[in-house]
Order: structure tokens, then sequence, then C-alpha cells
């Protein structure tokens, strides 16, 4: 599982970097063990999916600098461990995944409606802002005034708190707009189907791995693939969606591919962790969708 905060090369719809596939290990291998994953492992997993060891190390260092996770070195052995920071964001992710295209909150037709204002000369915080609330799942209707069907305005506003904005107002409301045009227009829907449609074609073309150490590789590429939709599908209401959108129908085949990767995948890791020390190779964990 996977963090949003990183970036990457493009692989299916994500942007794909060793940070990131560092921490879908840790999501689906090593999800709440109290024991630190030794490093050794780590780095051969991430040579399976191709990432050489100098970037490797180099992710892993970057994950310690912004307190995602932390060493421990115990004689000549180096093992990391997921911070309280850390486990945070792969617990939310974890919940991201189990609800997204499975559980479809009932819609009481309202919208969360933020207004803000920010002077020009605070270009960068106009920036940080909008990149915030598109995380969030929102959208601007206009210039300033952003929508979300979904995220509570107190979430919005406690956001914009954060960053440091001090001209903000949200609300939840019916939204008529003139002509007749529906809130979502606010969206590329066309652009979030073209998404679907690259992850559908990933699916079609992948075949069933061979070896364990592929299995794991396509496993954390279709992970991530899939994970890519928290940033480009705001999770609108299927009620206000065409009938054919395709968010359900692809997770479904995502999970069954997840699923059936696992054995391989999880034998793969747990031979990796027992290379370097046979006492943690069963505290592998087998995460399944």
């Amino acid at each position: 599982m996977m963090s949003t905060a990183l970036g990457g090369e493009t692989i299916a719809v994500r942007r794909v970097s060793p940070a990131r596939q560092v921490l879908t290990l840790f999501g689906d291998y090593w999800w709440q063990v109290p024991e630190a994953l030794p490093t050794g492992a780590a780095l051969r997993a991430l040579g399976d999916q191709g990432v050489k060891e100098p970037a490797a190390r180099a992710a892993l260092a970057r994950l310690v600098e912004i307190g995602l996770l932390s060493t421990e070195r115990e004689g000549r052995r180096t093992s990391h461990r997921l911070t309280e920071r850390g486990a945070a964001v792969i617990d939310d992710e974890a919940r991201w995944l189990d609800a997204f295209g499975v559980r479809e909150p009932e819609w009481d037709g309202t919208w969360t409606v933020v207004a803000f204002s920010i002077p020009e000369s605070h270009r960068a915080l106009r920036h940080t802002s909008r990149s915030r609330l598109r995380w969030l799942g929102f959208a601007p209707l206009y210039d300033g005034v952003w929508i979300s069907a979904r995220v509570p305005a107190s979430d919005a506003l406690a956001q914009l708190t954060e960053l440091g904005v001090a001209d903000a107002t949200a609300m939840r409301t019916h939204l008529e707009r003139s002509g007749g045009a529906s809130p979502r227009s606010a969206w590329n829907l066309d652009e979030i189907r073209g998404h679907y449609e690259a992850f559908g074609a990933v699916l079609d073309a992948s075949e069933t791995p061979t070896s364990g150490a592929d299995a794991l590789a396509l496993r954390s590429r279709l992970m991530l693939g899939w994970q890519s939709f928290r940033e480009s599908d705001p999770a609108l209401p299927l009620a206000i969606l065409a009938d054919d959108w395709p968010r359900v129908p692809l997770r479904r085949r995502f999970a069954q591919w997840h699923g059936s990767l696992a054995p391989a995948s999880v034998e793969r890791f747990r031979a990796l962790v027992a290379a370097v020390d046979p006492a943690l190779a069963e505290r592998v964990t087998d995460r399944r969708l």
C-alpha cells in the first residue's frame, strides 16, 4: 500500500518510485508487525521489482529523513521499521483499499462547497492549497470555489487552516447550476475513465508469473496502479455517473489478481526475510483484499 506524497516514473496510471515500492512492501508483507524488517530483505524485494541497490538504499534513507521509517542496527545488520507516522499512513491507505470500489456510501444529494481567497502574491500557498484540495477529492467549480460530494466541510477547512489559508468558508448544500449543467462537470470524467481503461489494459496483458520474484513484482505493480485512483478518482457517487462506470468491476478484477498472486509473493518475501533472519520469516503477513 502506498501514501500519495511521493513521486516517480509512470507505470500503468500511477507515478512509481522506489520509496512508494518500499511502503508497498510494508503494507502487503509487514503490516502491523512489531519487529523491524531486515534491510537486506527489503533490498532484495526491491531488486525483484527492478530497483537497483543504490536507488533502493536512497529510498530507504529518504523515508527515514521524512519520518516514515526509522533505522535500527544490531552488529552489522540494519533493519527498518515504520514510525508512528509511517504506520498511520499505511493504516489510512488500508482503510481506503478496503472501501474504494467495494462499499458505496449512500449519498444525500448535497455537496461540500469551499470558497477561499489567497492573494496573488502568495502563489506558493495558492498552488499548495489547490493541490491539497485535489488530493482530498475536490475540483474547481469556479476560480476559488471548489466542490466535493464526499468530503465533510470541516475536513476541508481543517486542511486549509493547517496550510495557513486565513480566508476560507465551507458549507454542505444542494447545488443548482444555470443551464441544467451538473456539478460533476467540474471533473474531467473522460480522463478518469481513460485511467481506468489503462489499468484494465494492464490487467488484460498480465500473465501468471512463473517465479515468486515475478509474482511479487507484478503484485506490487498492480497495487500501485490501483492506488493511483485515490489521486485521480474523487469517488463521485455512482448515482450521478454512467451505468457502466468501471470503478466497481475493475476493483473486483484487481482484487482477484491480488489474491491469486499472494501465495507465491508471500512465499518469496518470506524466503528473503529467512535468508537474513529465519526466526522472523513467520512474521511475514499475507495482506488480502
